[in-house]
């Protein structure tokens, strides 16, 4: 009895066994009989958490893992392998394994013209890191790295920088410059004006000042008081009612002015000013022209008084006509 136990214990164990290593081998070649596709693509930043058998994943669908992670060394840049297994795609139409890859690697270099790229993502909070494949709005394109020269016979897939890379970055620049504040010498100068602050406060200038302010107050608010008992209600409407009068008075001595003016008839009165002006301009010529013939007459007078004065005889006579002598030369 108990050599039996023995042997169906023996048996069950050797079962398991080699189911178990059945299993692993099953799982193992699995991935063989999977057609992949191999992507390569290189980061400028740390990849700090992304290890072989990283997920791969295109807009968030698994589409393979992450096979080889190495460093450039002609430009220190970390090179990414990938393999994409193709059953994660639909082709359709298309059964062959031979026409399968083709026409996925040109869907895959149309796309990555059009803007697909990949970049690190976070898978939580573990820290552990997945390569994520999108169209991100790259806001510098020119920075991105161009497949390089010896690249020729693989699918290269252009990398963008991660959002927690430019976070850190800011994180980083803020904390440099926070560094270089000199906050010893803030508070120093801080104390000071404090300081200097309490002295004003506390000297005598300011505390007069005060004092004056105080009663400038005091005087604003009894001439406040004052004219408020002056100018009372009653007496607003009496200065208002006085105006009033005033106004009616001011506009009956303009109605009556204008009543004046229209009896003076000035107009009338203009014109015939003007027409005497006219005349007496006139007058004025002409005593002008008379006086000037008068004295004409005068000096004409006067000749002829002064030629008798010469010759007397010329009343009677006449006047006589001067000779002419001519001189002969010898």
């Amino acid at each position: 009895m108990i050599q039996a136990n023995k042997f169906r214990l023996g048996l069950f164990v050797l079962a398991g066994t080699i189911l178990f290593i059945t299993g692993l081998f099953v799982l193992g070649l699995e991935g063989l009989f999977v057609e992949k596709a191999h992507f390569v693509s290189l980061f400028q930043e740390s990849v700090q958490g992304l290890t072989i058998g990283s997920p791969v994943k295109y807009k968030g669908v698994p589409i393979g893992t992450v096979s080889k992670i190495s460093i450039q060394v002609e430009d220190k840049l970390i090179r990414v392998d990938m393999d994409v297994n193709l059953s994660s795609f639909s082709i359709n139409g298309t059964t062959k394994k031979s026409e399968i890859m083709p026409l996925f690697y040109d869907f895959i270099k149309k796309e990555c013209k059009k803007g697909l790229s990949c970049r690190l993502e976070y898978a939580g909070i573990t820290g552990l890191k997945y390569i994520e494949l999108d169209y991100f709005k790259i806001s510098h394109p020119e920075r991105l790295i161009p497949k390089p020269k010896h690249m020729i016979h693989e699918i290269y897939m252009p990398s963008t920088p991660s959002a927690l890379k430019d976070v850190l970055k800011l994180i980083n620049t803020s904390l440099e410059r926070i560094a270089k504040i000199d906050f010893e010498g803030l508070s120093n100068r801080v104390s000071d004006v404090l300081d200097g602050a309490k002295k004003i406060i506390n000297g005598p200038k300011l505390l007069k000042a005060v004092d004056q302010l105080e009663a400038m107050s005091a005087n604003l608010k009894d001439s406040s008081q004052v004219l408020k008992d002056t100018l009372t209600p009653k007496k607003v409407q009496e200065i208002i009612n006085n105006v009033d009068r005033i106004l009616d008075k001011l506009k009956q001595i303009s109605i009556e002015l204008e009543d004046q003016l229209a009896k003076a008839k000035i107009a009338d009165t203009t014109d015939s000013f003007r027409k005497a002006a006219n005349a007496v301009t006139d007058s004025k010529l002409m005593i002008s022209n008379t006086l000037l013939k008068v004295n004409q007459a005068i000096d004409s007078f006067t000749e002829f008084m002064n030629y008798l004065d010469d010759d007397p005889e010329a009343l009677i006579k006449g006047k006589s006509k001067k000779k002419i002598l001519f001189k002969i030369k010898k």
